[in-house]
């Protein structure tokens, strides 16, 4: 490889490809040849590819794939990995399975070094290779993974991407270090299935409930909207105040949902969080995504200082209740609860009941609060504001 250039330190946003399964010992050298044939006359064939001049790229061959940095803007090597992937879904047509041809790929947007080799020719190497390595390594068959830098970079410039571009989970990187991944799949392209190596599974649970000693909770308010009587899928609205009793910043949010369904991913639940002055508080990691638990953490936009009155965040996800109840266990103290159901008027669903449930004994008693019923067209909605929770103190909507 030839690079024009006198810089020493090269920023780009890095494609990272290689043939899934081509290290196979029982698969002939011929096989892997035809494959990485096919894969390269492919990439060359994209127009991702073949429409930037030479100046404008980093091209690395890796034996069963390639590295392509580009110098250009950070949309190239989503477009190239989407291109490619539907180029090979066509190759891959009529095909016997020996002759398929599937990829993973992982984007980074980093830094590189340029180095000479030992016939003291340019190259490059440096965190956004690696890191962009690294990130394909964790994926399985056409799996397209970004990593958090670049993610967030596209996130900016479209809505588009905000569809497209999903965060996975925490994955360790080197050293204990994890990193936010993302997956990018639509129509032709990308896997939506959760990839299956490398993920950091460790709750942060125990460490937010000693960081959140001194972080007060005024005023917390849990709607359910039930959507679809059949399914029983319920919307989720949570709002909370919070309110800062420290003098250190608090800078993020843990959050975790429990579902009574299986779910493969987080983004299965249509989560959105914001702040109350409606603006989107990022997924900043995501610690558990099992089937039937999740646990993520959001960034606020400004932090929460000591004592800022008006601070609040908006969690809303939908998710099926077969079972028909909900239930909420408090972590710390709370000066006032509203919880609130909406439920259609007919046989479908039962005027829901709230009860209190003591953790220790799992004793279930009907609480000593008063719901107040009314009517908005075909819908009823009960509402029950409660005072003075204390911690660990669990409430249970049973319909």
């Amino acid at each position: 490889m030839v690079l024009k250039t006198n810089l020493n330190l090269i920023h780009a946003n890095f494609f990272f490809v290689d043939i899934v399964g081509l290290s196979d010992p029982a698969m002939s050298t011929k096989t892997q040849m035809k494959k990485i044939e096919v894969l390269n006359k492919t990439i060359a064939q994209c127009e991702a590819y073949k429409t930037i001049s030479e100046d404008s790229l980093l091209i690395l061959p890796t034996g069963d794939g390639m590295a392509i940095g580009f110098l250009q803007g950070p949309e190239l090597p989503l477009r190239l990995a989407i291109e490619l992937e539907k180029k090979l879904a066509e190759y891959n047509k009529a095909k016997i399975p020996s002759e398929i041809v599937q990829v993973r790929i992982g984007l980074h947007s980093g830094n590189v070094f340029v180095v000479n080799d030992i016939q003291g020719n340019k190259n490059i190497w440096g965190p956004g290779l690696i890191i962009a390595r690294r990130v394909m390594d964790f994926g399985d068959e056409n799996h397209i993974l970004l990593s958090n830098t670049l993610a967030e970079s596209l996130h900016e410039l479209s809505d588009e991407y905000l569809k497209e571009i999903k965060p996975v989970h925490d994955f360790v990187l080197k050293h204990g270090k994890s990193m936010l991944v993302y997956s990018a799949y639509g129509d032709g392209f990308g896997n939506s299935k959760h990839p299956t190596k490398g993920a950091a599974l460790a709750s942060k649970m125990e460490e937010y409930i000693q960081q959140i000693k001194t972080t007060l909770y005024p005023f917390v308010e849990v709607n359910l909207s039930i959507k679809d009587p059949k399914t029983m899928m319920v919307h989720y609205k949570r709002v909370y105040e919070i309110r800062n009793a420290s003098n250190d910043p608090i800078y993020n949010v843990l959050h975790g949902i429990a579902t009574d369904v299986p779910k493969n991913s987080i983004n299965d639940l249509n989560i959105q969080v914001y702040d109350e002055d409606n603006r989107e508080l990022k997924i900043s990691s995501v610690s558990v995504d099992e089937l039937y638990q999740k646990e993520f953490t959001t960034q606020f936009n400004r932090p929460v200082l000591r004592d800022e009155p008006g601070r609040y965040y908006i969690m809303e996800y939908d998710v099926e209740e077969p079972n028909r109840y909900f239930e909420n266990a408090f972590l710390i103290n709370c000066q006032k609860l509203v919880l609130k159901v909406e439920y259609p008027i007919d046989d479908s669903v039962h005027e829901p009941t709230l009860y209190e449930i003591n953790q220790e004994t799992e004793e279930k008693k009907k609480a000593n609060i008063q719901g107040v019923i009314r009517q908005d067209g075909n819908t009823s909605i009960i509402r029950w504001p409660i005072e003075e929770i204390t911690k660990g103190q669990t409430f249970r909507i049973e319909w």
